[in-house]
């Protein structure tokens, strides 16, 4: 059974936009719930039966539901026929993009990734997003001829930037790793998916109307936190600290990420806790990432010039996390010595994060869940001092698992919801004119 979580079903509006509400209400349910009857779809979603029928004939012959092939059999009366999600049409495509490599995730209504594939961007042959997206335009090719190869056509697109973005206008405003600034990343997406499906190359040539959502990483890493484990912490409030290379973070509240008036909420990694502590790139003084980034860590541990250390973060990140893991299984004290102390600081942050936004749950992930061992001595010795507070009195604080591919896999779940959500967009395809990129 899959544990999910969505936004409240739309109320009002025209009666086009009920009947969406109403269809993504059995989507939902059919999400959370697994297979089930009709009446039982009926009475979670609280449709009358001649209205249910109406939205399963429209569900299945837009190859969203299909009938299941397992059967329930009770014990007097005929047996009953299951519905469940078609997960072996649609296709919903999650996309990393990293200053020297783009990372395209496949996967099906299920939300369950079944391909990845990597893209390398030559270091030193992008100067902006303008020589990046022909490079960009190959990846989302190629991401499409999978998807038409394995008999799925393309709905749903969620790309992940490390930086700040504007998901309610799908612009990159700044991420300073990729050397991007002020880009209007869905529209070039979805240029790029109708235009590429106009090339007769493109079997079969033709495109649905894609969704297209673009957000900042952390934000997708938060979404495998919230869907996975053991214990699904969708319907609560959850504050996530995290990061594959630079620090970020995010915050969702019950059922949907909370993103603030321009997509900034939960970008904890430059919340200021000592004012006067050193200048960080982002031009504040005393940022959570001058304590905590990986470029301060791994400066501090191996006497590289941060400058230095930041530049290296892009492609090196991963190799700068296992010299410190490394230094540090090998009880070397350059490294468990400036570690200790920013578990310390790590303290701090959750401290100072839980008072301002009082989450149920407080997730640390990325790069510092991979050190987990030498931060959290110091983060709860720091927080212990303060636990009878009402911040901190009843919070959970649970160390993720680090993935590399967290971003990834949470680009994949949030298209799924989006086609989930929006089910209209799946609609049989059209057959385009126009010029191809």
């Amino acid at each position: 059974m899959s544990s999910s979580s969505f936004p409240a079903v739309r109320k009002g509006g025209s009666v086009t936009d009920l009947r969406e509400s109403n269809l993504s209400l059995v989507l939902q349910t059919l999400s959370t719930f697994g297979a089930l009857s009709r009446a039982e779809i009926a009475e979670h979603c609280g449709l009358g039966v001649t209205a249910l029928t109406s939205l399963v004939h429209e569900l299945t012959a837009r190859r969203l539901v299909v009938e299941s092939s397992e059967l329930v059999r009770p014990a007097i009366g005929r047996p009953t026929s299951l519905l469940e999600m078609d997960t072996s049409h649609w296709s919903v495509v999650g996309i990393l993009c990293d200053r020297e490599q783009i990372s395209i995730a496949t996967g099906g209504l299920d939300g369950v990734v079944v391909s990845i594939t990597r893209y390398p961007v030559p270091a030193g042959s992008v100067l902006g997003f303008d020589s990046y997206r022909p490079f960009l335009v190959r990846a989302v090719a190629d991401a499409l001829m999978q998807s038409h190869g394995r008999g799925r056509t393309v709905a749903a697109v969620e790309v992940a930037v490390p930086g700040a973005v504007n998901r309610d206008s799908g612009e990159v405003v700044r991420s300073i790793l990729n050397g991007w600034s002020r880009v209007a990343l869905r529209g070039e997406i979805q240029h790029m998916f109708t235009a590429l499906s106009q090339d007769p190359g493109c079997k079969p040539s033709r495109v649905v109307p894609v969704l297209v959502g673009v957000d900042r990483e952390t934000n997708y890493s938060m979404l495998t936190q919230v869907y996975g484990g053991k214990r699904s912490l969708s319907g609560r409030n959850l504050a996530y600290l995290g990061g594959r290379n630079a620090l970020s973070g995010g915050l969702y509240s019950r059922s949907a990420i909370e993103h603030g008036a321009a997509g900034l909420a939960g970008e904890f990694g430059h919340l200021v806790v000592d004012p006067e502590g050193s200048k960080c790139w982002c031009g504040r003084r005393g940022c959570v990432e001058t304590r905590l980034g990986l470029a301060h860590l791994y400066s501090v541990c191996t006497g590289l010039p941060e400058t230095d250390s930041f530049s290296r973060l892009g492609s090196a990140h991963q190799s700068m996390l296992n010299e410190l893991l490394s230094g540090a299984k090998e009880q070397d004290q350059r490294y468990l010595l400036p570690l200790k102390e920013a578990g310390r600081w790590l303290g701090i942050a959750i401290d100072t994060i839980a008072a301002v936004v009082n989450p149920d749950e407080f997730v640390v992930d990325g790069y510092l869940a991979c050190l987990q061992e030498y931060l959290e001595p110091g983060a709860r010795v720091q927080l212990d001092a303060l636990s009878a507070l009402p911040s901190l009195s009843g919070l959970r604080i649970k160390f993720g698992s680090g993935d590399e591919d967290g971003s990834l896999r949470g680009a994949v779940l949030a298209a799924r919801d989006a086609l989930i959500r929006h089910p209209a967009a799946a609609t049989r395809p059209k057959r385009l004119s126009g010029k191809i990129l």
